[in-house]
This record gives C-alpha cells, sequence and structure tokens, in this order.
C-alpha cells in the first residue's frame, strides 16, 4: 500500500492548518468504532441483528472532522479484530464481563489494557474489539449500546487521544500493517494477559 499517513490536522476556512484536539480525536474514534460494530455484525450475525448509525448514537452527536483515510483506518481496525477472533485470552474475558456491568467495571478493563504504561494500534484494537462484544451480548438493549460506544469514546478523549495525535492522528494506523504477524501478540498480548489478571483480581476481592 503506498498511503502514507501525516499530521492529523485541519484546516480553518483561512486555510492556516491546526492540530486536532484530544476531544476531535474522541469523536473521530466513534465514527470508527461505530462502523467497527457495523461491519463486524454484518459479517457475523443475521441481518436482523445489523445495527444502523441511528441505533449506536443519539442525533446531532459530534463527529469530529472527517477522517481522509477512513476506508485504510477500518481495514486496520478490521485486521486487528480477526487476530482477537483467534485470542483464547481476550475471548476468556470476554465471556467473564456482561454487557450489563457498570462503567466502573468497563472502565477497569479498558485501563488495565494500558495499565503498563505501552500504547499502540493493537491495543486501540483491542478496545474497540472488547466494545464490539459487549455489544453483541446487549444487541436487545440499544440504550446500553449506546452507552457502551460513549465509555469507549470517553476513555479514548481522556486516556488515549494524546498517544493518537503524537502518532499523527488516526491515519497512522497504517503502521500496524508493518508489524510481522508473528510479533502480534508481542504487541498486544501483555495487555490482554494484564487485563485478564486485574479483572478476575477485582471480581473475586
Amino acid at each position: 500500500m503506498s498511503f502514507k499517513p501525516e499530521m492529523e490536522i485541519q484546516k480553518e476556512p483561512s486555510g492556516v492548518t491546526r492540530q486536532l484536539s484530544k476531544d476531535e480525536v474522541g469523536q473521530q474514534a466513534r465514527v470508527l468504532l461505530n462502523q467497527f460494530i457495523q461491519d463486524r455484525l454484518a459479517t457475523e450475525q443475521s441481518e436482523e441483528q445489523v445495527l444502523h448509525m441511528e441505533d449506536l448514537q443519539d442525533p446531532g452527536t459530534p463527529t469530529g472532522p472527517p477522517l481522509e483515510y477512513v476506508r485504510e483506518i477500518g481495514r486496520a481496525l478490521r485486521c486487528i479484530g480477526d487476530e482477537l477472533d483467534r485470542n483464547e485470552q481476550i475471548q476468556n474475558l470476554v465471556d467473564q464481563v456482561t454487557p450489563s456491568a457498570n462503567h466502573e467495571t468497563f472502565f477497569n478493563v479498558a485501563n488495565s489494557f494500558f495499565s503498563d504504561g505501552v500504547y499502540n494500534w493493537g491495543r486501540v484494537g483491542c478496545l474497540f474489539y472488547f466494545a464490539y462484544k459487549m455489544a453483541v451480548k446487549a444487541l436487545s438493549k440499544i440504550n446500553l449500546i449506546r452507552s457502551i460506544v460513549n465509555w469507549v469514546v470517553n476513555f479514548i478523549t481522556d486516556y488515549v487521544a494524546g498517544w493518537i495525535i503524537d502518532r499523527g492522528g488516526w491515519d497512522a494506523i497504517i503502521e500496524y500493517f508493518g508489524t510481522p504477524q508473528n510479533q502480534f501478540f508481542g504487541v498486544v498480548g501483555l495487555g490482554i494477559t494484564v487485563c485478564a489478571g486485574l479483572y478476575l483480581w477485582k471480581a473475586l476481592k
């Protein structure tokens, strides 16, 4: 692929460029997460279970400046999701967490993906994948799915957006394709292991 990510900037009407804010990166995350959920539901579930954009967010919800390479970003996230389909650790974690878990539980699980201070696109993809799996469990509860999406967006805005901006914005996820497949679980595995361990520890206290 010849596409090369550039710094994530937005042109003002005057032609002056500026770096996107954390809120805008979070708003873009909503678009990407909603698309991620829709795509996987369309592939893995029946037509009756496919969700539409209006199901995933309230009317008028901010979605940030448009993403120029949204298809390429979506492809990278899909690849990460496909890898995680074969990861027993995250599947066991998903089985343990109910979709009705409160915000604190969801935050603890999300936070533990990055608890060792390491940020990479694989772990961001894990967050999307975990949210999708929770949404699948809650397909009959649209308000709960919207809450899950909002929790992910808020988490990314508060804790991950700075790293994404430093990488050059969401477009930089293309660098995931430069990660050899045999290194993939080294990229995300520690986060999953820590996540599962912390969740079990908290659940059993």
